[in-house]
């Protein structure tokens, strides 16, 4: 108290389940998230200025073959500097055109302006990454791109045909928690 504020931090009293449930694809400079001054979390997300549907500021859905989603984070701390080194990857089932022009629009959004991550849990839980607009003003950059994606057609044909989708990020604190009904993000679609 006299140094620093903790706080505490109660478990659930309750089952929780694993695994990723949905994830939906942004351009982080399309979205402005309001953030709440108590809890931190985000509560309502509304387009920017000059951003519309029509001209493809939306929320776009992954799909991804169920139950092979997986959302990870790594803390380090170096003297009292911080990082958070997050992970996301998902199976995008059957090598086609489409997956080869999905994963180079991918590629072009990392190079230009990075990538927004919707990420919704099977608990429940929705988090966000790579986020730039938070209550109206700029954020620090927080730069998602996909990184070590591989895939490929399987040998037997029961084996897996398709990719498996790497976005790698990294930034100083834990993914935020959206705390709004996740209609708020299907209205985006």
């Amino acid at each position: 108290m006299l140094c620093v504020t903790l706080k505490s931090y109660t478990a659930p009293c309750s089952a929780t389940t694993g695994g990723v449930s949905d994830l939906w694809v942004y351009d982080p400079a399309d979205f402005n998230w309001t953030q709440d001054a108590t809890s931190k979390s985000y509560t309502a997300l509304a387009l920017r200025d000059g951003a519309t549907a029509a001209g493809g500021a939306k929320m776009f859905r992954l799909s991804f073959q169920r139950k092979e989603a997986e959302f990870k984070f790594k803390h380090t701390l170096n003297g009292c500097s911080v990082k958070y080194e997050f992970d996301l990857d998902a199976q995008l089932p059957n090598l086609s055109q489409e997956l080869t022009n999905y994963l180079s629009s991918l590629d072009s959004a990392g190079c230009c302006c990075g990538l927004g991550l919707v990420i919704r849990l099977n608990s429940g839980k929705i988090f966000v990454i790579g986020e730039r607009y938070v209550n109206g003003n700029t954020i620090p950059y927080f730069e998602v791109v996909m990184n070590g994606t591989e895939g490929g057609s399987g040998r037997k044909m029961e084996d897996f045909n398709g990719a498996k989708v790497m976005f790698k990020s990294e930034y100083g604190r834990m993914a935020n928690e959206f705390s709004g009904d996740i209609s708020i993000i299907e209205g985006f679609q």
